[in-house]
């Protein structure tokens, strides 16, 4: 078995103190086998002075070269042959390029059982049949966006008697259906059985909003039910609200307790999935760790200093994804004082990085191709 392996096999999904030695053995495994299987990340390396004996502990994951994720729009980058890539995704951007992704079968079976495991920890799988409605795309040829993907594999944990998908496909663009929500709404009222509701908290926000305004009768949905958000407010930043004014209106207007509200933090560039605890804080789980770096040098910051967001993690064969740096800016925050019983560090997302910010790394990067 393989550190990799080993690593994503142990049960105790926030021990980090005790699962250390076999982070960082899985963290060398990975950076090796993308410098011997991916020419770009060779020459990433070389050029960056790096070699795996620079890694001797955990904290000097952060010496690993970070690749800014918008380097992924641009360009198409494999440590894996064509042939064994099973899954490909794209970013959700509302406009412009897309980060494209490629997983190969590895991957994802230990992102599964990573998967499992968070979803078993926080209380989220269930056999009762449950209604779903998915505030987000719903599928159709062609779509390839990571979130629609992600959204599908999160109806296996708890058996669905219906999904209703909020952006319904009106000729090449998606259009939200109002009408098609609420009828579903007031239908799973009637049925009693838990709902899940997952996708974009800005959808979520616009049919709270909806049904506040036009005065519509607040909902006694079963108080099993859950609401699951992810993937940022994206081009709704200005009507964004506190989590805390949201997850009020949800038990408000949709009678779901607010402790049963968690958002999710995930990215196509980086498939390592951050459910809030029962806080609502991310912490950050024994498959990764984060990095809050200096805008301009890119040097480690800490706890509570704002920066880029950067992840580190081996669970990716497939692209050399081992070390990337967000288009967010977060903070990092020590875990001890959460009170839920997790003592992990925590991030809090703080919004998009400028684009000429965003821009400036994705040229930086680019220069690693040598001009390709």
């Amino acid at each position: 078995m393989t550190a990799r392996e080993k690593l994503f096999a142990y049960n105790k999904i926030y021990d980090q103190e005790g699962s250390k030695i076999l982070f960082l053995e899985a963290m060398k495994e990975s950076i090796e086998h993308h410098r011997v299987h991916c020419a770009f990340y060779e020459k990433l390396l070389k050029d960056r002075g790096f070699c795996i004996e620079d890694i001797a502990s955990v904290e000097d994951c952060e010496k690993i070269p970070a690749i800014p994720v918008s380097f992924f729009k641009y360009h198409e980058v494999l440590s894996r042959n064509k042939a064994d890539i099973e899954i490909h995704a794209t970013s959700s951007g509302t406009q412009g390029q897309k980060s494209q992704i490629f997983l190969d079968g590895e991957s994802i079976k230990l992102g599964t059982k990573m998967a499992v495991k968070a979803m078993k920890y926080h209380g989220f799988i269930s056999f009762i049949p449950t209604n779903y409605l998915m505030l987000g795309y719903e599928p159709k040829a062609g779509n390839e966006m990571g979130n629609v993907k992600v959204a599908l594999g999160m109806t296996r944990f708890a058996p669905a008697k219906e999904k209703v998908f909020a952006l319904r496909p009106i000729g090449d663009r998606y259009e939200i259906d109002y009408f098609g929500i609420m009828s579903a709404l007031k239908r799973f009222n009637r049925q009693k059985l838990p709902v899940r509701i997952m996708g974009f908290p800005s959808y979520l926000y616009m049919l709270l909003k909806m049904m506040r305004d036009s005065g519509v009768e607040p909902l006694k949905l079963n108080r099993r039910s859950l609401v699951l958000t992810g993937g940022g407010w994206k081009k709704f930043d200005d009507m964004m609200i506190d989590k805390k004014a949201l997850y009020q209106m949800v038990e408000e207007f949709l009678g779901i307790p607010s402790k049963n509200c968690r958002d999710f933090y995930s990215a196509v560039e980086h498939s390592v999935a951050y459910p809030e605890c029962e806080n609502h804080h991310m912490h950050v789980p024994i498959w990764s760790r984060v990095i809050i770096r200096d805008v301009k040098t890119l040097q480690p910051l800490g706890f509570d200093r704002p920066g880029f967001l950067s992840f580190v993690s081996p669970l990716v064969s497939s692209m050399p994804i081992s070390s990337v740096i967000m288009g967010d800016m977060a903070v990092l925050r020590d875990g001890k004082g959460c009170g839920c019983g997790i003592t992990t560090p925590y991030f809090e997302i703080l919004g998009r990085a400028g684009t000429a910010k965003a821009r400036s790394c994705a040229v930086a990067a680019s220069e690693y191709m040598g001009g390709e």
